[in-house]
């Protein structure tokens, strides 16, 4: 059986098609004969494109789907595989997903990792026909927060704190975490060199002081441990667009780990909507996120202690940002999306006092 993992488009041939599908079960006795690519949009960190397939007979196989492989930039791969990222994502595929049952994410027919060359391929439900994408350059709608938030429970609480989370031993090792956030701190003048003139100096002073301290921060999660998705912004789900269609799809698994509750939720609000609207809503929809994790049967977690996790997780976001944002490669939305979300991040992380309650203040 072949390694099918693929780094270029060029590879994603008839024959390429015809055996992953044949090892995904969903081929019947059809074959594929021909096929149809396009890129499409995969963020910084990854290439995507479509296949359309056509087969020489029936079969319960798609006519479209989506294949994922890395990037051929050199700094974000670079990123991209210290950090692990590719990795990460086929073992949320592979390990993870089948424990959460009621999580909308797409179906996935091939997720391989060459530990060899740190290269990846992922092939996954085309979800383009049911659903349009969250773009995190458009403030989001309440009812979108709240159907991205109930995807959030979903992720989290069948693992609340579970000892199946020691068990999956990729996600309860630590030591990827810790080096990562250890790196952060070499970020921050890289990031100001480049992103500093655009940059509020209230903020600016906010990076200064909590930055050095990511290791420390990190050392000082405690329970209750869940899955982190770790990048959970509109961009990384997609929203239904038809009758039928799941609310919420959360896609994009490369920042998967286990840590506090509080951090996802943080992220996702501080980017979804605007400093003013967020201010206005972000207590009803934490509170309606708490009572979604009660009645998924989380218990030991009152409404105190998941607001004190909101506020410390405002942390996530600029350390992430801060951290990384510097290194990756710079395009004209990359760059304009790293000044918004940056200025979102250090508001709340401002008005919610953050650092005082991850106890760096």
């Amino acid at each position: 059986m072949s390694n099918q993992v693929v780094t270029t488009a060029g590879a994603l041939d008839v024959a390429w098609f015809d055996e992953t599908l044949a090892r995904a079960g969903v081929l019947g006795d059809a074959h594929v004969v021909d096929v149809a690519t396009e890129p499409i949009g995969g963020g910084l960190m990854a290439r995507m494109v479509r296949a359309r397939l056509t087969y020489d007979g029936p079969t319960d196989a798609p006519s479209a789907i989506i294949v994922k492989f890395p990037t051929d930039d050199p700094g974000s791969l670079g990123v991209a595989q210290s950090m692990g990222l590719y990795q990460l994502e086929v073992g949320f595929y592979r390990d993870v997903a089948p424990l959460l049952p009621d999580l909308h994410a797409p179906r996935c027919y091939l997720a391989e990792h060459d530990g060899h060359s740190g290269t990846f391929t992922l092939v996954l439900e085309d979800l383009s026909l049911t659903s349009r994408p969250g773009d995190v350059l458009q403030e989001s709608s309440l009812d979108d927060c709240a159907a991205a938030l109930t995807e959030l429970v979903a992720l989290q609480a069948p693992l609340w704190s579970s000892p199946a989370l020691e068990e999956i031993a990729w996600l309860a090792d630590r030591t990827r975490t810790l080096a990562v956030f250890d790196q952060l701190p070499l970020g921050l003048t890289v990031f100001l060199d480049r992103f500093g003139d655009k940059l509020d100096p209230d903020h600016v002073t906010l990076f200064e002081k909590v930055l050095p301290k990511a290791g420390e921060w990190v050392r000082s999660w405690v329970a209750p441990t869940v899955v982190q998705h770790g990048d959970f912004r509109p961009d990384n789900l997609m929203y239904g667009a038809v009758p039928g269609a799941a609310r919420a799809t959360v896609i994009d698994f490369q920042t998967v780990r286990s840590g506090p509750p509080g951090q996802d939720p943080a992220y996702f609000l501080a980017s979804s909507l605007s400093t003013a609207s967020r201010r206005e809503a972000e207590r009803d929809l934490v509170r309606d996120y708490h009572q979604r994790l009660l009645a998924a049967g989380v218990d030991g977690f009152d409404f105190d202690a998941c607001w004190a996790a909101y506020r410390e997780g405002a942390l996530y976001g600029v350390f992430l940002y801060v951290g990384m944002a510097g290194s990756v490669e710079s395009t004209e939305r990359g760059d304009q999306l790293i000044v918004e979300q940056i200025g979102r991040y250090a508001a709340m992380a401002l008005d919610l006092d953050a650092p005082r309650a991850g106890g760096l203040a």
